[in-house]
Parts: C-alpha cells; structure tokens; sequence
C-alpha cells in the first residue's frame, strides 16, 4: 500500500482533474535540474500500472509523465485546465494498463467508498458508475483485461477488497452461455501446448506444465496421461511419438497439425438444408479465392446429408456458368506477377466512361471491402497506382517486351487493401476534424485508426486527421449517423449541407 503522501496526492490530483483544473506540483525527486515546471501544469489523467502515474501539460504544449513517488507535493489551482497536446489520448492513457488485451475483456464491478466516489472519472475513466446501497459510495461497473490489477488499484486508494471480480451479466432474462466442460478446456490446452513446442515434449514435461491435472503418484500421471492420448486422437488430433536419446523419458510426443482433422460433422436436415442455401449464395456471389474448396464442400454435402431438399440435390446449381470472368483475369495477373512480367491493360475510368491503356507492373493484390485490387507501378503516371479488377476489360502479359522487373522492398499492399475511401488521391492533403459522441466516442480510435484524437468538453472525442478525399469523409460522417459530426472544414460541412439536401428532395419526390 502506497505511503499517506501518495494517497493524498491522488486525492489532490484527482479532484483538480475532474474539476478541469491545473495544479502547482513542488520537489519532484529525479527530475533534471530547471526541468521542474515554475508554474501550475495542467492535469490531463491518472494511470496506475501497478505505480500511479500522472499525465501532465505545461504550458503552452509540453506533456510530461510523472511518477506520484517522485513529487512532494501538489495543491489545486483555480486556473482551468487546457486541452491535452496534439496526439495524446488521456483515456487510453489511463485504461491502456488493465485494459491491454492480454486476455479476453470482461466487466468487473469497483465499490469506491463515499470518499473517493466523486473521483471515480478520474480513477476509472470510462467506467459506469452507479450509486451503492445508501451508504454514498458507487459501484462501477469496468471492462478490464486485467482484474487484478484492478485490485491492486483499489487496493492502493486504501479501499480495502473492493473489487467483485464476477463478471456483470448481460440480461437478467438471458441464461449463462455454456462453457467447455473441464475434460474439453484441458484437452484443448494440452494440445495447443504440444503445437506450441518446437520439437517432441516429454512426459515430464507435460506433467511441468499441467500440475493440477497430473497429480499424484507416478501410476496415477502415466494412466491420466494414456486416456488423455486416447481422447485427443478421438477428437481428430493426431499425436504422434518420437525416440528422443539422452531425455529422462526416451521419448517424446508431437502432433502433426497437417495431418489432424475434425471428427465428423452431423448435421440436421434443417441445418443440412441452411448450409446449402448459403453456401450456394456465396459460391454465385463472389470470386473468393475458396470458392474451389466452397464448391468442393457442398458437393460433399449433397453425398453425405440426409433430408436435403429435393432441390439442393441439384448439383448442377454449382456450375460455374455463373462464375465471375475476374476469376481468369485474376488467375493472369498472379501469374504475370510470380514471374515480374509487366501487364497491359485496358482499364475503365468510371468518371468519363471511357478504356485506357495501361502498362502496370504488379506489386502485390488483395481485397478490399469485398473487391478484388492489384497496386503496382504504372508506366503511364508513372507512380504505384491502385487498380480495381473488375474495372480491366483486357489483360495481356507482356512476357517478352523487358526483363523482369523488381517489386521494392518497402511496398506494403496493406496500405492499399487497408486504405479508406477519404485516403484516394483525390486532392492534395487536407485536415479535417469529426465529433464523436455517444456510444461512437468510445471507439472513435477503430473508426478513424489514423487520427490524432482528444475529449472535448462535452464527454465526447474529437478526432483530426489529413484527408486526400473530403467528400469521401463527408459520405462517412453521414452515415455513422448523428452521433458523428464533421467539424472541419467549413468545405465539407457544405458538402454534408448539400447530400442532405439532395437525399430529402428524392425522398419527397422532388428535385433538388
């Protein structure tokens, strides 16, 4: 438990952070010489990875982070707080430790006594916080990844064992979701742990790695261990056994995820018959690059279920009459690719309607939002270009025209698969700014992963970044719907002004 000092420091902090103002720090230990600040510093947001932290702004923008064991002293002024600098996000500043993803996320409750419950949006931002049992403490409800560092948390504020560490059912009708048995979790453990070493594992060291399960005498781990092979082989694992000299054991086991498979699958006519229909509208819908194994599967399925339809027994419906033709240009294109021969192409350009001829040579391909795209070099621009598959209305390789060429080594097609339609070159870099509220706020960072983001005075998250193509955003930011608002610039709100216009005036029947 941290000394008295450093409890009154979090008090202190706490309050000016949630009150939004700054607070004058004095004697921070460790701190180089004038790098103490001379005047009040904003107090941006609390962390604790197992220490307290504070995130700091002093003016006009310089954010430091400072360990509470190392400050005196601190006192609340009544000079209110500015905006973090450009590029820190205090809220995943403060979560980022008990929230890291290193295991599956789940809602915990925190009991925060009456003393420190007006400090719980500071302590545990992003929490829901609701008031206790009259006692004038709260209970906040927090999705962590790390619940004991959220005891460990409490634990430090002097709250005692504050923390109910059952999950926060999801409906009070919904019944529990059920779990593997423990045979089906300890199966699937030892499994994934055998494939997880690089070579045969001993039994000495399974029974190492799972002490609950191999306990007791020697006779007890060597009948355990023999039914556990029995079941993995049963439920599709094949395991297999090498002589290894020298080891304690002589021997050891490994299994070969190539040859492993699933016990057979039984499915219900009913389930039987949704399968098909699915499978059926993919295989006519897309050129994905399983559609061969699609094909193959539902063949299967028409031999081996029971109680099909009379229709889906049908299999002439998989025909690949209704394939798409991008399947051979695409089979071409990685062809001319794995030998780093340019292609010629015409290519449609949708915003006149007319064919060009293009010479690309290919870097990579892949999908994106359901389409397939190759990016290359193009001859013509003379830059990498994106282009889309079903825009080619003739593909040649050009086999003999020059040498090979040589993809670059710092070509990524992520940057291309992953791009979003606001990153088309469609005009020089412009920057644009979206409000975020409501539920959107909270995951602001996956909508737009490549803004800088900071909370605005409302509750919400503002997010700036540099666009290539506004209108594109502007399209984005309406159909997130209200809780997303574009701020800038005053172009795209324009912009936003006229969709608008133009979507009411058709749904009144009306031109615009």
């Amino acid at each position: 438990m941290p000394a008295p000092s450093t409890r009154r420091l979090i008090f202190t902090l706490g309050r000016a952070l949630v009150r939004g103002r700054s607070a004058r720090l004095t004697r921070a230990r460790g701190w180089p010489a004038g790098a103490a600040p001379h005047g009040p510093v904003d107090v941006l947001a609390l962390a604790f990875d197992g220490a307290w932290r504070v995130a700091t702004r002093e003016r006009p923008a310089t954010l430091r982070v400072l360990a509470l064991d190392g400050i005196a002293g601190a006192r609340a002024t009544r000079r209110r707080a500015g905006p973090p600098p450009p590029g820190f996000d205090p809220l995943d500043f403060a979560r980022s430790a008990w929230l890291d993803g290193s295991s599956a996320a789940r809602t915990v409750t925190v009991r925060l006594p009456a003393a420190l419950a007006p400090l719980a949006p500071a302590l545990l931002p992003g929490a829901r916080c609701v008031p206790g049992s009259g006692d004038g403490g709260v209970r906040c409800h927090v999705r962590t990844s790390r619940p004991d560092l959220l005891s460990a948390l409490t634990a430090s504020l002097g709250a005692g064992r504050a923390l109910d560490c059952e999950s926060m059912p999801t409906a009070r009708t919904r019944p529990p979701a059920a779990r593997p048995s423990s045979a089906q979790a300890r199966l699937l453990g030892l499994a994934t742990f055998i494939l997880s070493q690089p070579g045969p594992v001993s039994r000495r060291r399974i029974y190492e790695a799972f002490p609950d399960d191999y306990a007791g005498s020697a006779e007890a781990k060597e009948k355990k261990f023999s039914r556990d092979k029995r079941d993995l082989e049963r439920i599709g694992f094949v395991l297999d056994r090498e002589d290894v000299p020298g080891s304690e054991d002589q021997v050891g086991y490994f299994i070969d995820a190539r040859a492993s498979a699933l016990p057979p699958l039984e499915l219900a006519p009913d389930e039987a018959a949704v399968v098909w229909t699915a499978g059926v509208s993919a295989l006519r819908a897309s050129d994905h690059p399983l559609r061969d194994e699609l094909e193959s599967a539902l063949r299967k399925l028409v031999v081996g279920a029971k109680g099909l339809p009379p229709r889906a027994a049908a299999a002439e419906e998989l025909a690949a009459e209704g394939a798409p033709a991008s399947g051979a240009l695409l089979d071409r294109l990685v062809d001319a690719w794995e030998r780093r021969r340019t292609v010629t192409l015409d290519y449609l350009r949708i915003a006149t309607g007319e064919v060009v001829r293009r010479d690309v040579d290919v870097y990579g391909w892949g999908r994106r939002r359901g389409e397939w795209i190759f990016a290359g070099h193009c001859h013509l621009r003379g830059a990498e270009r994106v282009f889309y598959l079903s825009r080619v209305r003739a593909l040649k390789v050009n086999a003999r025209l020059r040498d090979p060429y040589r993809i670059p080594a710092a070509f990524d097609v992520r940057r291309w698969t992953r791009q979003q339609i606001w990153d088309y070159d469609v005009h020089p870099p412009r920057e644009a700014a979206v409000r975020f509220r409501g539920s959107l706020a909270r995951v602001a960072g996956q909508l737009l992963p490549a803004a800088r983001l900071r909370p605005d005075a409302d509750g919400g998250r503002v997010a700036r970044l540099e666009v290539r193509n506004l209108r594109g955003l502007v399209r984005q930011a309406l159909a997130w719907g209200p809780e997303a608002e574009l701020l800038e610039p005053a172009e795209g709100r324009a912009m936003a002004r006229e969709m608008l216009a133009t979507l009411a005036a058709a749904l009144d029947g009306r031109a615009p």
